[in-house]
């Protein structure tokens, strides 16, 4: 099994329609995947149509109880609450407050033992939720922008924020940091029109990591609000030509390790 965090440091980069689509993919492919909502917001659940505070990520932190919900052949859903926004508040005191996630997982493997992949939308910050969710992670996915200004400062953003929370959560029998995630970056609403994007995308291309390079096409970028997976809406050939091959990297890329 494989964990899959996708974080960003700021909200508008896709970070949402690539989990959604990423999963349904791997889902069509015959994976089992378990796509879990810890935004408050929760674009993920909604766009299964997932509007609950019931039994939800939310209980997790609160010693309550969740269900899964079978959303598509191979594809479940734990869905978000709109109570997570007040987590950070309700933790702030608790111990070991950003391993609750990792102690859950440990007491309910027989729930999860059986899915190839999870996956993780978070919200836009590096707050207690999402240290969580990156402390049982394997991978941490961070889409960016498609412009060099924009590239280098959510990679400096989030490679600062990431060393110092490795560097907080150590095992002090060991000395080494128990946080095991690598952190890629997959370049989102990519543009191959003009000459300077072709150039900057020449330079992402040589980075290992930057994982892929997802081309800006307004079918990816609706899906969510059509609630459709990429495969499923009507003419969406020439999309999945383009956007196929960069899902298969970023899963060689999982399968490496």
């Amino acid at each position: 099994m494989k964990i899959i965090t996708f974080s960003a440091s700021k909200g508008g980069v896709g970070k949402t329609t690539l989990s959604f689509n990423y999963g349904s993919w791997l889902a069509q492919q015959g994976y089992k995947v378990l796509l879990i909502d810890t935004d408050y917001q929760a674009n993920l659940s909604s766009t299964f149509d997932f509007f609950t505070t019931e039994n939800t990520v939310f209980n997790i932190f609160t010693d309550g109880i969740i269900k899964l919900h079978e959303v598509a052949d191979n594809l479940t859903l734990l869905p978000a609450s709109p109570n997570l926004d007040q987590l950070e508040t309700m933790l702030q005191s608790r111990v070991n407050k950003e391993f609750m996630m990792m102690m859950w997982m440990q007491d309910h493997r027989a729930m999860i033992d059986n899915f190839d992949f999870i996956l993780i939308d978070t919200h836009p910050e590096f707050g207690t939720l999402t240290k969580n969710m990156i402390a049982v992670s394997d991978y941490v996915f961070v889409p960016i922008e498609p412009s060099e200004y924009g590239f280098n400062q959510s990679r400096n953003q989030f490679d600062i924020r990431m060393e110092k929370f490795r560097a907080e959560a150590v095992d002090f029998m060991t000395r080494k940091s128990v946080i095991d995630a690598k952190v890629y970056y997959i370049a989102n609403r990519v543009k191959k029109n003009t000459k300077s994007s072709q150039a900057f995308i020449r330079v992402l291309s040589e980075l290992d990591a930057v994982l892929a390079l997802i081309p800006e096409r307004e079918l990816f970028n609706s899906s969510t609000i059509l609630k459709m997976p990429i495969f499923d809406i009507p003419n969406s050939n020439k999309l999945l030509e383009d956007i196929v091959p960069e899902f298969n990297k970023i899963l060689d890329r999982t399968k490496e390790n």
